[in-house]
């Protein structure tokens, strides 16, 4: 084929993708039989659309949002941790002195008061060691008043000639030999009782005495453990905050704390003591939290989650959540004055029960987006409705409508069309 015949066709097949094209756009493909059933009409042609200056579809509406007044409120700076649970009090009784065990006075898991006994040693030598004591001092005593008789008959001889000083000087000091005896007695009946008190161990404080380790008739060493004995009135909670809140922190603040055991229930105490120092490694400080139990359900060693309550603020600036848009690291939100939507970068603080704290960026009593902030943009006009109210929607314009595709055209029923207005 020569060049000039292809350029022929080219300018042929150019020719009707033009003609083509116009016909479309001026919606003549639809009233041609057949093919006018698979062909829509361009949008602003469509039956029923609005028509705009020049027979031209007419722009989109205001998009419809809901808005709602910033207010202030009551916003609790909350720092988690976690912590361990320890006795108010606790301690391992052990043995003082060796022996063998002649009574336990308690049960496993018992409550006792403060003295109680809980295990009572064989006592029978020491109780001896007293007796003999005791012994020893009457016998003192005796001899004692047997020699001061004595000497006050010498004195009355030696006043009236017939005794001897030296006699006198004798008796005298047999009197003091035999005060230190009964001096030395008492101290030895009194040693013999400490040592018997030794085979009594009670309980130091009220409590709750845990498993015991020995048996009734069982020989102990010093320092073996018996049981151990835990105040839990009350209980300590253990954890660690970020050192860069030690400027913030005192004695007193709230603490809430869940457990996983007791699902639904919230144990709440109060700070009692800082720890002046901060781990060089996690660079934290160690708080410690008082806790009433009087049921005891919180146990040593339990593992709790925790809630700090740093700071309240009463008159903070707060919006809903939704009203919030994030990108990236920065917070926007979209105010409305006069109909019109403005986006204003904010800073934000806590968020608590479906609110965000304002710090920056926002006034009380501004009008701000919270639903519908997708379909704003900067210094587009709006219809505002308070959220909440309910109201309907704004229906869509027929020109926005989606048009029905090539499948769902019913073929046989355009073709029948077609014949009818032929016949015509």
């Amino acid at each position: 084929m020569r060049v000039s015949g292809q350029l022929a066709v080219i300018a042929m097949l150019g020719a009707a993708g033009f003609g083509g094209w116009y016909a479309y756009k001026g919606g003549h493909l639809a009233n041609v039989p057949v093919i006018g059933a698979y062909v829509s009409q361009p949008a602003g042609q469509q039956a029923g659309a609005p028509r705009g200056p020049g027979g031209r579809g007419g722009p989109a509406g205001p998009a419809t949002v809901d808005v709602d007044t910033v207010k202030t409120g009551r916003i609790v700076e909350i720092r988690e941790s976690v912590g361990t649970v320890r006795a108010y009090e606790s301690i391992t009784v052990t043995a003082k002195v060796a022996g063998i065990i002649g009574e336990i006075g308690f049960d496993e898991g018992q409550k006792v008061k403060a003295g109680d006994t809980l295990v009572q040693f064989d006592a029978a030598e020491r109780r001896a060691a007293i007796e003999q004591a005791v012994a020893e001092a009457n016998r003192a005593t005796a001899l004692r008043n047997e020699v001061a008789i004595k000497l006050e008959r010498a004195q009355a001889l030696n006043r009236t000639g017939a005794g001897t000083g030296a006699q006198v000087e004798d008796l005298t000091a047999q009197m003091k030999s035999l005060e230190g005896s009964i001096a030395s007695a008492q101290a030895q009946r009194k040693a013999a009782e400490a040592r018997l008190e030794e085979l009594t161990i009670r309980a130091p404080f009220a409590g709750r005495v845990g498993t015991r380790s020995v048996s009734l008739g069982a020989y102990v060493a010093p320092g073996t453990r018996i049981t151990s004995l835990d105040d839990l009135s009350k209980v300590r909670l253990d954890f660690a905050v970020p050192e860069n809140l030690l400027g913030r922190l005192k004695p007193g603040q709230a603490v809430n704390a869940v457990s996983a055991a007791y699902r639904g229930r919230t144990f709440r105490g109060t700070v009692s003591t800082i720890d002046p120092r901060v781990d060089q490694t996690t660079r934290t400080a160690r708080l410690t939290a008082e806790f009433e139990n009087p049921d005891e359900a919180l146990k040593p060693g339990m593992f709790l989650s925790v809630a700090l309550e740093v700071s309240t603020k009463d008159d903070a600036v707060v919006v809903p959540e939704e009203a919030v848009v994030s990108e990236g690291l920065r917070h926007i939100i979209y105010p409305v004055k006069d109909n019109k939507v403005e986006r204003r970068v904010i800073i934000i603080g806590q968020r608590q029960g479906g609110k965000v704290e304002v710090v920056e960026g926002l006034k009380p009593g501004e009008t701000i987006v919270v639903l519908g902030v997708q379909r704003v943009r900067p210094g587009a006009e709006v219809v505002a409705r308070p959220v909440g109210s309910g109201a309907p929607a704004a229906p869509v314009p027929a020109a926005n409508r989606e048009q029905p595709s090539r499948s769902s055209l019913n073929v046989p029923q355009a073709i029948g069309s077609a014949q009818a207005a032929e016949r015509k």
